[in-house]
């Protein structure tokens, strides 16, 4: 691995917090310095990333580029920029210009700008070899290279060429996996994200929820996790100037459900009987029924959720890679579906186990096999 170590100590077993930069600010209280860290999306991202490094040197902070929501990606150009003269097309030393734009604002590292990778496309294979044949290029030790890709690419007969090339990177590599609503809700993908961190040490990841911990458990070099729901999973590029104008529901991380609940949920749940109550330095002892629709309401949520997340990453980090961590993800895995049941005998309803928490019970895949060596 020679000159990536030292990228590679920085982000191994790190769980980010990836936030918009307009809320950013708000979470730094809550985020655990040793283990954690921050990605930034966002127009305001670089001069967030600057006042935060600023003021304390210490964090770790990175920005995704989101160039991935905005175009597809093409095997000559896969990664390109939007700027306030429009969008910019970068060839290797308009590549190096923004890396180095990023270390410049005191991103701990830098990650590249990779645009959508569809896939069952004719060239899909070449514009996913290309991002590769580009970043290999790059003679740093402080960058990471993105990738975003369709959730296809995690199934069979994709899953082979996929790890194939994450394993010929010089660069670690952050995984971002489009889908329409949740990627491990797809067939199969699961079980290949689970053989693709088996098979590829490098990798991170990226914009997802707490499919993380299943991920560092299997050998993930680290991930970033989304606070709301659409930094939870990669989209379709839309646009400039597409959506916009709706408000996302308030919803709350349950950590021993191990699972995102809409407050409207848990408020039916606990109609008639206590609601559960949380003792992070958020709620101090109050009810997760409390939170409302309101701005400072879904802040309140998400400084919440980033508790509950470290919390758990504060437990998978104290224990050994390999076996320990196996086991101590399943007991987790067994304790959630338990206070399911609890729940449902508490409160008189049917809450149903997510079907991903049942998935992630499951022995995992052994990891592809190292070609052969000529």
């Amino acid at each position: 691995m020679g000159a990536g170590n030292a990228i590679d100590d920085l982000l191994g077993d790190r769980l980010h917090i990836m936030a918009n930069s307009r809320s950013v600010i708000d979470l730094l209280p809550y985020l655990d310095r040793r283990i954690g860290g921050l990605v930034i999306t966002g127009s305001e991202a670089p001069a967030r990333c600057r006042e935060i490094r600023n003021a304390q040197p210490d964090v770790v902070v990175a920005m995704d580029p989101e160039s991935h929501t905005q175009a597809v990606a093409t095997a000559s150009a896969p990664f390109g920029l939007r700027t306030s003269y429009g969008w910019w097309r970068l060839d290797m030393a308009g590549l190096t210009e923004v890396l180095d734009g990023q270390l410049l604002n005191k991103a701990s590292y830098a990650v590249t700008p990779t645009c959508f990778i569809p896939h069952g496309e004719a060239d899909s294979d070449q514009v996913l070899g290309s991002v590769f044949a580009h970043t290999n290029e790059l003679d740093r030790n402080n960058t990471v290279v993105l990738l975003p890709v369709s959730y296809k690419w995690l199934q069979p007969p994709s899953l082979p060429r996929l790890v194939e090339l994450i394993r010929s990177s010089r660069h670690p590599v952050a995984l971002v996996i489009q889908a329409d609503g949740d990627p491990m809700g797809r067939r199969r993908v699961m079980e290949g994200l689970r053989q693709l961190c088996r098979s590829c040490p490098r990798l991170l990841l990226w914009r997802t929820d707490l499919a993380a911990f299943d991920a560092l458990t299997h050998g993930a070099l680290g991930a970033a996790v989304g606070v709301t729901a659409s930094l939870r999973h990669g989209v379709k590029p839309r646009p400039e100037g597409g959506g916009g104008g709706w408000k996302p529901y308030t919803s709350v991380l349950v950590g021993r459900l191990l699972r995102y609940v809409r407050v409207e949920s848990l408020q039916d749940w606990f109609a008639h009987s206590d609601p559960w109550t949380c003792d992070c330095s958020v709620c101090q002892g109050q009810p997760l029924t409390r939170f409302d629709d309101t701005d400072l309401d879904r802040l309140a949520a998400t400084q919440h959720d980033v508790n509950e997340l470290y919390a758990l990453h504060g437990e998978l980090a104290s224990t050994v890679p390999g076996h320990d961590r196996h086991e101590w993800w399943r007991a987790r895995l067994t304790d959630a579906v338990e206070h399911h049941r609890r729940l449902a005998l508490q409160t008189d309803t049917e809450p149903t186990v997510p079907d991903v928490l049942l998935a992630w019970r499951r022995t995992s895949p052994l990891p592809l096999p190292q070609p052969r060596r000529q």
